[in-house]
């Protein structure tokens, strides 16, 4: 099983070469495998509506499953020698809503198949595997969202360096969360962002050196639990991420709900141009949060920040 994850600082900036913060979610998807005694493997995940059934070639018609077909080729090129199975995946997390959905599906998927097989693969191995996964459902990914539900807690990354640091302990009050409903790739707002950035010319290195700021203010921040300097640097980088042009009149709705009903801080998370924001408030403000949330997205939830991260829990014959 592998967690969710968003991003807390950074996103789009960190495949332009800043850092970003992420963190696990206590919002699970969970891959269940069945040993078959010959081939085809099946592959069912009812939420997604995805079913694909394939021999050891390892190849569907499904779009939808290219990315967890990906991760059992990748399994094969790493050693490990994926057997027949049946798979069925669940998760708790909204599809394309800027919260990890794939990343944790492979991750729970490869995690599941290596059981079976006898296989323990290092938490590197693992971000390995699921990072083919990634490619094959976005492209040219920065690797934060694979890395934040493998390593699991809250985490500093960098594209091409990994995980930079953890800052721990985690956030000490629940990351609340409201799904927009808008559904979107990942790819598209992010190749937008790139053009952006290479039309502002000098101004871009100036961006992403704000956002380096901005992620050292933040890790200071969470650790000192100091969660009114956290909630304002959330909505400075929103500020950023509306400039650059990945918010939309949803997301902005839901910001400013969260914050007029007493939220510290409130931002999209992931891509954006749909998917999800996040917000903090101080415990006695949540329950109100929430509820004004609720008014607006069919999807809110409080979730714990800073969860274990991927895992084999069991695995069935």
């Amino acid at each position: 099983m592998a967690p969710a994850k968003a991003i807390l600082f950074g996103e789009h900036f960190v495949v332009n070469g800043s850092r970003a913060i992420a963190t696990a979610l206590g919002l699970w998807t969970q891959a269940t495998a069945y040993e078959k005694p010959s081939w085809p493997i099946e592959l069912e995940s009812p939420a997604l509506g995805l079913r694909c059934v394939t021999g050891p070639e390892l190849s569907c018609s499904s779009r939808e499953a290219a990315p967890l077909l990906a991760v059992a080729k990748a399994l094969r090129g790493a050693g490990v020698d994926v057997p027949p199975a049946r798979v069925i995946i669940s998760s708790e997390a909204p599809a394309s809503a800027g919260l990890g959905s794939s990343a944790s599906s492979s991750a729970a998927l490869a995690s599941a198949l290596a059981g079976l097989a006898g296989a323990d693969l290092s938490r590197e191995e693992l971000y390995q595997v699921v990072m083919e996964g990634e490619r094959a459902a976005h492209g040219n990914p920065s690797g934060v969202d694979p890395a934040a539900v493998i390593y699991g807690g809250t985490i500093i990354f960098r594209k091409g360096a990994g995980v930079v640091g953890t800052i721990s302990p985690s956030l000490s009050v629940p990351l609340i969360v409201a799904d927009s409903g808008a559904r979107r790739s990942t790819s598209a707002p992010v190749l937008s962002v790139i053009r952006f950035l290479d039309r502002i010319g000098g101004l871009r290195d100036s961006m992403i050196g704000l956002v380096e700021q901005i992620i050292d203010l933040a890790s200071d921040a969470i650790r000192k639990n100091s969660l009114e300097d956290i909630g304002n640097l959330m909505n400075i980088n929103h500020g950023l991420l509306s400039a650059i042009g990945v918010s939309t009149p949803e997301l902005e709705e839901l910001v400013h709900a969260a914050r007029r009903a007493g939220a510290l801080g409130a931002k999209l998370t992931g891509a954006g141009w749909g998917g999800s924001i996040i917000a903090i408030a101080p415990p006695e403000k949540t329950n109100d949060v929430v509820s004004a949330l609720s008014a607006r997205s069919r999807w809110v939830r409080a979730l714990k920040a800073g969860a274990e991260g991927a895992r084999v829990v069991e695995a069935s014959n």
